[in-house]
């Protein structure tokens, strides 16, 4: 038996043609990895991939959901607008260009009321369940509750809730359909939170 089978069968197990359990998790990575480097590459080449944008994250508004630094991968707005829950990259209304991620909390006529003491978010009377928060909602904005979302409008919040500016905020506020560019979906960077944005 040549040296080169004598390497090939030791890679398998005793008796079997398939790859051991390492060598196949080594496997899945390294194409996982490649799969990465290619999606960064076509990326940064053209900017946007047909109906994605990537995002670079930016301070801590989103923690622990998005943490400053990650890279993420926003579907472009089109068709039917977000729905409750989902993250959003909402455009900046200044001249900076900078661009906001924010969860959606309520649509076009939810009412909106928030319980700073109790740290609770309400709408339409129902208690929002929200697994996503480390801490409860105390910081105030200068917006008075409860609030009626506009029609075609959103009231969004960070999940980093007492360091978060958002629809609490009247410089935001509820944000206008048309300045919603699209749905944070995944993360591709870092390496180790690789994966579907949840």
């Amino acid at each position: 038996m040549e040296p080169e089978d004598m390497d090939i069968e030791a890679l398998m197990d005793p008796g079997s043609d398939t790859l051991t359990r390492e060598q196949s998790y080594s496997l899945r990575n390294s194409l996982r990895d490649l799969l990465l480097v290619l999606l960064a590459a076509l990326l940064l080449a053209g900017g946007s991939m047909f109906f994605v944008r990537a995002s670079l994250v930016r301070g801590s508004s989103m923690e622990p959901t998005l943490l400053d630094g990650d890279c993420i991968l926003v579907w472009m707005a089109g068709g039917q607008g977000p729905e409750r829950g989902d993250l959003v990259a909402i455009r900046a209304r200044d001249k900076e260009g900078k661009h906001l991620i924010k969860r959606v909390i309520a649509k076009g006529g939810d009412t909106v009321q928030i319980d700073f003491e109790g740290g609770l978010v309400f709408v339409n009377g129902q208690r929002l369940e929200e697994p996503y928060l480390t801490e409860t909602t105390h910081l105030e904005g200068d917006v008075q509750f409860p609030v009626t979302v506009p029609p075609d409008c959103f009231f969004v919040l960070g999940d980093n809730r007492n360091h978060s500016q958002d629809s609490r905020s009247s410089t935001l506020g509820c944000v206008p359909r048309g300045d919603i560019e699209g749905r944070a979906f995944f993360r591709f960077a870092p390496l180790e939170r690789f994966g579907p944005i949840e």
